[in-house]
């Protein structure tokens, strides 16, 4: 028998939903729910701007939980579940592929879900979330060239290229 989650002003309890969530250091952050665990009454949120591995599951009743801060919110001024894209269409971004390294990508749309849909530069198209996403600048490419992440000498030919091309379009 599947139990329901308790009416909390401000919390929508489903997958995706913004709240804040207090961390082991006591610290207060914006989450959203990954997971609802009706048999147990817990939840797993995801700190937005962190790794997977700080997900944390919660009991849905927890004082840890809370909604976002309005305050924070009109400062900002934005809606309680509006997305503020780190990237827009045609940026040059380095993107997480299946193996879990960063390759050059570009753009094509910003999704609701904050992900975005992006082509790497092999042609594969592919939605990746946001924060498997990170700026392609100079740095981050000669990061990517000297720590080897790349065997293939024509990827990183095709790579480079397209790196000092939007430098020339940027000019």
């Amino acid at each position: 028998m599947s139990k329901t989650p308790p009416n909390r002003r401000g919390i929508k309890f489903e997958v995706g939903a913004a709240l804040e969530a207090r961390d082991s250091l006591k610290n207060w952050y914006v989450a959203n729910i990954e997971k609802i665990d009706y048999e147990n009454e817990k939840i797993l949120i995801h700190y937005r701007q962190w790794s997977h591995r700080y997900d944390e599951w919660f009991d849905w009743a927890s004082p840890y939980l809370r909604p976002v801060e309005r305050v924070q919110l009109r400062r900002e001024g934005r809606q309680e579940d509006s997305f503020i894209p780190g990237f827009h269409v045609n940026d040059k971004i380095l993107a997480s592929w299946s193996d879990c390294r960063f390759y050059p990508a570009k753009v094509l749309a910003v999704n609701k879900d904050e992900s975005y849909t992006v082509k790497f530069y092999d042609g594969v198209i592919q939605t990746v979330k946001g924060i498997h996403v990170k700026p392609f600048t100079k740095e981050v490419y000669f990061a990517f060239v000297s720590h080897s992440c790349c065997t293939s000498i024509s990827v990183l030919i095709l790579a480079f290229s397209l790196f000092t091309h939007s430098l020339i379009l940027t000019k």
